[in-house]
């Protein structure tokens, strides 16, 4: 499954921003995100599946003497990153590298972000990625979380998950039982926009139990 979504997202890298673009307000989503984690400006941050980078950029922005920190399994997405980085004068530290084995010391970042990576992973590979996160996440830290929920029960998505078994997609998020058998609990929920019409995202921030 990895090696596909990987596969990909190198494909797709240098047209990933344009894209988004048309598909959704992209700034309007990403500070969103970002005023739910209520950031002080010292933070260290991790932000898995980064893509290229728009996310750190804007967080960039409202730190005062934190970090950032970037991951994605895709070589190329990791490149674009750096390169707009570099343009813009922030410091960012990116890796490559997958969710399901962060290189990255236990309790170690106050925040940890993921937007719209859920939905690439397996069961296995969800259950694995939240364990890392509680591993990394500092105990009073946050995890500012923005994907889809189950998808919805219509005659297209029936043909997806038809020929997707071992895909995320089947599962929507995650399970609710999965964030707390990883020992993270929801400290609050709310529901974010709806892409392509009828793909509900929602915004969770969770903490480390």
């Amino acid at each position: 499954m990895k090696y596909l979504i990987t596969k990909a997202l190198n494909l797709g890298a240098h047209f990933y921003d344009s894209f988004l673009k048309l598909s959704m307000d992209e700034q309007k989503f990403r500070w969103e995100i970002i005023e739910l984690a209520n950031l002080r400006g010292d933070e260290k941050i991790l932000d898995i599946g980064c893509g290229t980078g728009t996310l750190d950029l804007m967080i960039a922005e409202t730190l005062d003497k934190g970090s950032i920190y970037g991951i994605d399994v895709a070589p190329k997405m990791i490149e674009v990153a750096r390169k707009k980085a570099l343009r813009k004068g922030k410091k960012t530290d990116y890796q490559i590298g997958s969710s399901t084995a962060l290189p990255y010391e236990d309790n170690y970042f106050d925040v940890v972000f993921t937007s719209l990576i859920f939905h690439h992973l397996t069961l296995e590979e969800k259950t694995k990625t939240l364990r890392e996160i509680s591993r990394v996440l500092k105990v009073d830290g946050k995890y500012i979380s923005a994907e889809f929920g189950q998808f919805p029960d219509n005659f297209f998505h029936g043909i997806i998950l038809k020929f997707s078994r071992s895909s995320g997609l089947l599962h929507g998020l995650y399970p609710t039982q999965l964030m707390d058998n990883n020992g993270l609990y929801i400290e609050k929920e709310i529901n974010g926009p709806l892409l392509g019409g009828d793909h509900q995202v929602i915004y969770r921030v969770l903490k480390k139990e």
